[in-house]
């Protein structure tokens, strides 16, 4: 079986923690400087209002002129999301962080640690965070456990066996769909390679009069094929309860942190890019000295206007190099709308360096079939799961050729 944890609203909960504003208020996660002037996630008090993620904000101050914008706390996200994957792990739960807030794993082996699945769902809400209203849902798949944790109470999980998941999926909106978790299509999500529809496809299925996963169900599958291509076989097959994806566990990060304070706020971005490339400097040198290698960067500035900024980019290789690291990440200062008063460069140096090695010897098999995984993770994660495809055979008697045979995502 596979538990998925929910928090729903995770970013605006800490938001909202930070402000030290309550949560029946209608507030509304407001725009980082730089961004499109639109409002983020919002409480439900602001949605009855009629505000919504991704209006602009000027409208949603018209539909509720006591809303309350607050600002991401980026920072304090990262932190508290890393502290609920650092929670499940510690209960041996080998995780897949889906996005902050949302992750699932495996419940085999964990039943005979806990002594059976009852006593682990007993368990688990002391590993989530109090008050955050944390949901957990539980299937024989990811996506239904997915659903499961986002149509569940906070008093009780939803566990559902296999004879139930169609019956579950099946009135749930097409819109559940349009991403990994299923958020309707929210414009505040951001797609992933993992997302069988965006939101223009779902958009024209509603358009056709199909609004739910069983109505997507019972559409025939070459007919889907046709339209929608490879990406709509995979949502047909999700919304009939046939997610076969395995479970991607993290590795916990290793993180490394360098930061500069200014005496004055530095607006120039020559300058702003020496101090970047100093610092990836500092980090690539404690990596070195541990035997690391740098996977993820991110930045994080605090803004003269106590506002934050902060991005992050993840390696196509674990590398030591500075001139490499900073060539790929300081075009990403270009985008700090006001000056800054710090500066924090953050890696992950997970990755063991001597292991990404390439050797003149012979490697074994297994070692070959790693770099050769890892090789086809990177090409799927720039181009997608149409890049990597395999054959399968859906109709054998058939005499014709393009009825017999099937192109599908090659799971790694």
């Amino acid at each position: 079986m596979v538990i998925a944890v929910v928090i729903p609203r995770f970013p605006l909960l800490v938001a909202l923690l930070a402000a030290k504003i309550p949560r029946d208020r209608p507030v509304a996660l407001g725009p980082q400087p730089g961004d499109p002037q639109v409002v983020g996630l919002c409480t439900g008090a602001a949605q009855k209002h009629g505000v919504i993620p991704g209006i602009r904000v000027g409208e949603a101050l018209s539909r509720c002129p006591e809303l309350e914008l607050v600002s991401p706390d980026l920072e304090g996200v990262a932190k508290a999301s890393e502290k609920l994957l650092e929670r499940l792990e510690a209960m041996g739960a080998a995780v897949e962080a889906v996005e902050v807030g949302v992750a699932c794993f495996e419940s085999r082996g964990l039943e005979r640690l806990h002594g059976g699945l009852d006593r682990l769902l007993r368990r688990l809400p002391s590993a989530l965070p109090v008050g955050a209203g944390g949901r957990i849902g539980v299937a024989p798949s990811r996506f239904p456990a997915l659903q499961a944790g986002r149509e569940a109470t906070t008093r009780a999980p939803l566990v559902l066996q296999k004879r139930e998941v169609g019956h579950f999926l099946s009135p749930l909106p097409v819109g559940r769909l349009a991403s990994a978790l299923g958020r309707d299509g929210d414009s505040d999500a951001e797609s992933t390679p993992d997302d069988p529809l965006d939101a223009k496809t779902v958009a024209m299925l509603e358009s056709l009069g199909i609004r739910t996963l069983g109505q997507v169900a019972m559409l025939p599958r070459q007919a889907v094929l046709d339209r929608l291509g490879l990406a709509g076989v995979r949502a047909w097959r999700l919304a009939r309860g046939e997610d076969d994806r395995r479970l991607r566990p993290r590795t916990p990060p290793d993180p490394i942190e360098s930061s500069v304070s200014f005496p004055e706020p530095v607006g120039a971005l020559p300058a702003l890019q020496s101090a970047a490339k100093m610092l990836i400097y500092q980090i690539t040198a404690i990596a070195n000295a541990r035997g690391r290698a740098i996977r993820r960067v991110g930045f994080r500035a605090q803004l003269a206007d106590n506002a934050s900024w902060s991005r992050s980019l993840t390696l196509r290789e674990p590398s030591t190099d500075p001139e490499r690291i900073a060539s790929a990440a300081l075009p990403n200062l270009e985008t700090i709308a006001a000056p800054v008063l710090e500066l924090t460069v953050r890696a992950d140096a997970s990755t063991v360096a001597s292991g990404r090695q390439i050797s003149i010897n012979d490697t074994d098999p297994g070692e070959r079939r790693r770099r050769t995984g890892e090789a086809l993770r990177h090409v799927q994660a720039a181009y997608g799961d149409e890049a990597l495809l395999r054959a399968i055979e859906v109709e054998p008697h058939t005499r014709l050729p393009e009825r017999r045979w099937v192109l599908a995502p090659f799971d790694i």
